[in-house]
């Protein structure tokens, strides 16, 4: 496995900055000016002319260097400060850990924390659940009681997005299930085929949390680091 410090990236690379939030998140493209003392400065990164300030303790930023026929390096944890070096302004990336390649497969999943209607299995009946989330690829609920239907079984799930006024009628197969200390099993599911729906719904959710964080974020502060 392929391991990298953020040091050592050059000039003129491109990354992927990824900021997590219990609001949602937000993504970012940047590229490399110079490396110096353990970081690596990028222009400063701003939003509506505002120079965004990533110092806050409610989230998480992880740098992605995407390299052409190669898994990318992840860095995790990272830091990002707005600071004036040498009289220029950068946003200053620093991070305690090593990089690392990974493989970015996964799919945004947006929680949605709705009742629903659900049947897993054929002759198991229609029972209550609470949809945990929802992603491109499949969905997730809760329910009270673990039913003995097999893995590759059928399910079918239905609810509302009251606020949104959307109602989805989903239709997987069972990749998964857990029984929880509270006694709830948890069903992870994964839609036979893609839902245009579902895309969209996820994209104006996505869109939503962006809005929210990035209004959090346009707070302005600035660091000295060196003139």
């Amino acid at each position: 496995m392929g391991i990298m410090n953020l040091e050592e990236l050059a000039e003129n690379q491109k990354l992927h900055i990824e900021v997590i939030a219990k609001t949602g998140r937000l993504e970012y493209d940047v590229v490399s000016k110079f490396s110096a003392h353990g970081a690596v400065f990028v222009e400063p990164i701003r939003y509506k002319e505002q120079v965004i300030n990533f110092v806050r303790s409610d989230i998480m930023i992880n740098v992605f260097y995407t390299r052409n026929n190669r898994k990318p390096i992840e860095w995790r944890g990272c830091y990002i400060k707005w600071v004036e070096y040498k009289g220029k302004q950068y946003h200053m990336i620093t991070c305690k850990n090593v990089g690392i390649e990974v493989n970015r497969r996964g799919c945004f999943r947006i929680f949605v924390g709705e009742e629903g209607l659900a049947q897993v299995g054929e002759h198991t009946g229609i029972m209550k659940v609470t949809v945990k989330d929802i992603s491109a690829t499949g969905f997730s609920f809760l329910g009270d009681r673990e039913l003995e239907t097999p893995l590759g079984g059928g399910v079918r799930l239905t609810f509302e997005d009251n606020i949104r006024d959307i109602r989805f009628d989903l239709s997987g197969r069972l990749v998964r299930k857990v029984k929880g200390e509270d006694e709830k099993t948890l069903y992870g599911c994964k839609l036979y085929v893609s839902n245009r729906l579902v895309d969209s719904y996820i994209a104006r959710r996505q869109r939503e949390q962006a809005q929210h964080l990035q209004r959090q974020l346009t707070e302005r502060s600035k660091f000295t680091f060196e003139k």
